[in-house]
């Protein structure tokens, strides 16, 4: 079978772009087989909710990506990986959706999607009520999707598919997040194994430090599934605080700092040289999270909120950490705290983790690269022909590249004023929409009002749950990935 080249305005390269698509199917289908087998042993009913769509998924997969073994080797131009990229992660949600609407989890294909998204993208948002009531293989598929999509499905694709040309620096590089080209070795396919090798282990690590302080080994697996990704879904309505463990607590908040951090830093840190690329995002990060915390414990302490202080400072140094890592993970309802840690809480929405690590957010090094160039700036009108190299520790970041972190900010902030107006037309108040957004664009999962820490998205209306669909695609792409797609150049045949 050999795919013919297809033409859609501009000249695509379909012959790549589809076996990038059907590898990452062939991941979301063995997934399903995964939560089919656990659904069998464990007699929940949900077998062929899982088995039905593996089995019509895979073999289907099996033959987009086998095709392009045949395939002369073609380069993959920029517009082929954006759009590979976005309809790749666009399809892992649809197809992820299926098993929800087959068991009976929701009625409503958006629904289904919505839950889906929010999965795959690491947001943790969710319309489940009773997440108990729910079979364990959904509970697993829930958790298995954050897992494969943590540090990206397609760069898993890249991983493991070298052999078929699919491990283009065009695709690794659409969906991966940075101000910069993060490439550990020559070959972008072993720098994707590198990647996924890092993260399996810290995954397993985690799994086991969750079963040494008393998890059951089902809520272990998928708890270490969900605290590396930065997800936050969990087995329990109430999230970590169901298990009144300062243990579990501990293990958590361990391990969303440590998932917050660069991959490429812990690879980099164990060859015993080249941290330093990375080592000022990474003092900022440790940096944000203390002082976020000390910010919101001086401000719980002022407003005498109840509890002990060391209680005050684990509640909020869980919470800043699940925020910035975008981890999800609740001990405490937030919602009700003072406005002005509520709205620290938001800011911090905003900042995120490192680049390159399972966090969303703008990412640290750009807010770190947006604050030098607004102190040279300052320093501009006092020096007017001064010479001003923006650099940090270690690296100097170019002219070109400071006008691509200003316009990625102003596209940010444009977003989620836009997202907001929509979301407010829906019905929502100022609170509900700006945070339903905000949780969303940064792939939190956690807002305020009536999505507050304790609530789930239910309160968000068809129209509202589609948009938020979509805010989780665009923040988990990094906004530019599926922006571009809109652009009416994308589509010009003379666009490389």
């Amino acid at each position: 079978m050999r795919l013919a080249r297809g033409r859609v305005g501009p000249n695509l390269n379909w012959q790549l772009i589809v076996p990038i698509i059907s590898g990452t199917l062939l991941a979301v289908g063995l997934g399903m087989l995964v939560c089919a087998a656990q659904a069998l042993v464990g007699g929940d009913g949900a077998t062929m909710a899982f088995a039905g769509p593996a089995a019509v998924v895979i073999p289907l997969a099996a033959v987009g990506v086998a095709s392009a073994r045949r395939l002369p080797s073609m380069p993959l131009r920029a517009r082929d990986g954006f759009l590979a990229v976005t309809l790749a992660w666009l399809a892992a949600a649809v197809v992820g959706g299926v098993p929800f609407l087959l068991h009976g989890t929701f009625e409503r294909p958006l629904d289904a999607l919505f839950e889906s998204m929010s999965g795959f993208t690491t947001t943790g948002a969710t319309l489940i009520r009773v997440i108990e009531g729910e079979p364990d293989a959904i509970l697993l598929w829930r958790s298995l999707s954050q897992w494969i999509g943590g540090v990206g499905i397609v760069v898993l694709v890249v991983a493991i598919a070298p052999a078929t040309g699919l491990a283009t620096q065009r695709v690794f590089y659409a969906e991966t997040s940075g101000v910069t080209a993060e490439r550990l070795t020559p070959r972008i396919a072993e720098t994707a194994k590198i990647i996924w090798g890092l993260y399996l282990v810290v995954t397993t690590t985690a799994v086991l430090a969750f079963l040494l302080v008393g998890m059951g080994l089902f809520d272990a697996v998928n708890h270490g599934f969900t605290t590396v990704a930065t997800g936050g879904f969990s087995t329990r309505t109430a999230s970590l605080a169901a298990f009144n463990s300062i243990g579990v607590e501990i293990v958590a908040l361990v391990f969303m700092v440590i998932s917050g951090v660069n991959f490429a830093f812990y690879w980099r840190a164990l060859r015993g040289n080249g941290i330093w690329p990375q080592a000022a995002e990474v003092r900022a990060y440790v940096l944000i999270l203390l002082g976020g915390t000390a910010v919101v414990t001086a401000s719980l302490v002022v407003s005498e909120e109840p509890g002990s202080f060391a209680q005050t400072l684990h509640d909020a140094g869980f919470t800043v950490t699940s925020i910035i890592t975008s981890g999800g993970f609740i001990t405490t309802d937030f919602d009700q705290w003072n406005d002005f840690a509520r709205g620290f809480l938001l800011l911090l929405m905003f900042v995120g983790g490192c680049a390159g690590s399972t966090a969303g957010g703008l990412k640290v090094i750009r807010v770190l690269l947006l604050a030098k160039s607004a102190g040279q700036e300052v320093q501009r009108q006092l020096r007017p022909k001064a010479v001003q190299v923006l650099r940090t520790r270690g690296r100097i970041y170019t002219e070109e590249l400071r006008r691509g972190v200003l316009g990625f900010f102003a596209i940010y902030m444009t977003v989620t004023a836009v997202g907001t107006m929509a979301m407010l037309a829906t019905g929502l108040d100022m609170i509900s929409a700006f945070s339903s957004v905000a949780a969303t664009l940064n792939v939190v999962g956690l807002g305020l009002g009536e999505i507050g820490a304790t609530d789930n998205f239910e309160a968000i209306s068809g129209p509202g749950r589609a948009i938020l669909t979509v805010t989780m695609l665009a923040g988990r792409l990094e906004v530019f990935t599926v922006l571009v797609l809109l652009t009416p150049a994308f589509w010009r045949p003379n666009v490389a």
